[in-house]
């Protein structure tokens, strides 16, 4: 069941005619845990830009500021 807050936060679904692209590198492959909602390589390129970020094959959770967002599981592409 998705959460409606998180760490505290409200969490709002986010627009589906919103598109992320994320580089993930080698070093955040290396260093991450596909497993781990907080460690998920793709959550460790995320933070690079937001406040925090959480992966899991269900959802995508990326905190700006105050508020936590609900993304569509990530589209994986190697590129």
């Amino acid at each position: 069941m998705p959460k409606a807050e998180l760490d505290g936060l409200p969490v709002i679904d986010a627009d589906e005619s919103e598109e992320i692209t994320v580089a993930v590198s080698a070093d955040d492959m290396q260093a991450g845990d596909a497993k781990n909602p907080e460690r998920h390589p793709v959550a460790i390129a995320l933070r690079r830009d937001v406040d925090d970020a959480r992966v899991s094959r269900r959802e995508v959770l990326i905190r700006r500021g105050d508020q936590w967002f609900r993304y569509n599981p990530p589209k994986l592409v190697e590129g």
